[in-house]
């Protein structure tokens, strides 16, 4: 009814328009004005087709927020990053190997990463570590390599993690209980310089044979000296008296300390603990006795570099600067790392009763100290405070398919 109402009105408009045309058009001189009509016409849409419209556009509206907001969740989220593998450095010492058995393991199954080792002396293996070719070491001996080692924390190249065997002792200068007791009066090294107290050792070119450090260890440089000073020998005044032989292999060494003790044949000889062959030696073969030597406190730093004793070495982990970006999370699971003498030699002690074996099956060094980790995690619990819920559960999962 109201479309009609309005169609007609628009028809009514129209016939006037032609009216007052021809009658323009009767009269003479008058111009024919052409006029434009807009016809409007004006339709109504039910209330009920509006609010669809209106849904639909409320759809479209929330349906773009909620893209909007999906694309922004995706934005926050950092994409998964894979667990790169980690390189340890595998020195060349049974405590080390030792330590890096039980570490891999955790880190492989408790928090997932790939590891390997690379094999060698002290030093190069911390040139390694400084330049990233080397993730992790487990024991970096302080003050044997404290010049390289302040040099890398100084560069930001390495960054100390935790610490490890803080009940530990070295000296350069040590004999069989026997030769003491033997000779009561031979107690330091300034018997050295004498040649009865010389005459009792294997000598070399009129010097006694000192069975020292391996070349490549931190140690040798605190026996031999370097640019920051003249090292034990020289600086005790030995130089004269005293003559280092390389044993040439960190095995090599405990065998020979281990066959003249077994012959109580007289020996000079450099050595550390907690070990498994020193509390054979105090325990089951007689003892040994350490040669005095100027205190450390008498020396610049308490270095032996100067001339003096060992002092109880400060034995850190030390972690390459790319790992701590890498790996974060191991940070924490160092610093709680606790290896007392206790746990090396639970560990050692079952490397030594069960290496020959299985060497003889085909195992290769390696795999005998992974082997010796599992060992240890298996049958000791201390390990377990180091770690939180989550590792542990993994590393204990690991373990029961062992």
């Amino acid at each position: 009814m109201i479309l009609r109402k309005k169609s007609a009105k628009a028809s009514l408009l129209v016939m006037l328009v032609l009216m007052f045309s021809v009658i323009a058009a009767a009269c003479g001189g008058t111009e024919v004005e052409t006029v434009e009509v807009i016809k409007e016409v004006t339709k109504e849409v039910p209330v009920e087709v509006i609010k669809e419209v209106e849904k639909v556009v409320e759809k479209v509206v929330e349906k773009k927020v909620i893209e909007e907001k999906i694309v922004e969740k995706i934005v926050e989220v950092e994409p998964t990053k894979d667990k790169r593998e980690i390189v340890f450095g595998g020195l060349d010492w049974t405590s080390a190997l030792v330590q890096n058995g039980v570490a891999r393991y955790i880190v492989e199954h408790g928090y997932g990463y790939p590891t390997s080792q690379i094999e060698g002396s002290t030093l190069p293996l911390f040139q390694g570590l400084r330049k990233g070719d080397v993730d992790l070491t487990m024991e970096i001996w302080l003050p044997n390599q404290a010049t390289a080692w302040n040099e890398a924390v100084k560069a930001g190249e390495v960054l100390p993690v935790g610490k490890s065997l803080e009940d530990n002792w070295q000296s350069s200068f040590l004999i069989p209980q026997y030769m003491q007791d033997a000779n009561p009066e031979l107690d330091s090294v300034e018997d050295l310089k004498e040649d009865k107290f010389k005459d009792l050792f294997e000598q070399e070119g009129g010097k006694v044979l000192l069975l020292g450090c391996i070349a490549g260890w931190g140690c040798r440089t605190m026996q031999d000296g370097d640019d920051s000073g003249p090292g034990q020998i020289v600086g005790m005044g030995l130089e004269d008296h005293v003559v280092l032989q390389d044993p040439g292999t960190s095995g090599a060494l405990a065998a020979a300390i281990e066959a003249a003790f077994a012959k109580e044949e007289p020996l000079l000889f450099y050595y550390w603990g907690p070990t498994a062959l020193a509390l054979k030696l105090e325990t089951e073969m007689g003892g040994l006795v350490d040669l005095e030597q100027p205190d450390p406190s008498t020396c610049a730093d308490n270095s032996p570099i100067h001339g003096c004793s060992f002092p109880p070495a400060e034995v850190m982990i030390a972690m390459n600067m790319e790992l701590v970006d890498d790996a974060p999370e191991l940070i924490t699971f160092f610093k709680n790392w606790d290896w007392s003498a206790v746990n090396q030699l639970a560990a050692e002690n079952w490397h030594a009763a069960n290496s020959e074996a299985l060497a003889d099956k085909g195992a290769s060094s390696e795999e005998v100290f992974a082997a010796t980790g599992v060992a240890y995690l298996k049958n000791n619990e201390g390990w377990k405070t180091w770690v939180p819920a989550d590792v542990l559960a993994n590393v204990e999962a690991a373990l029961a398919k062992e």
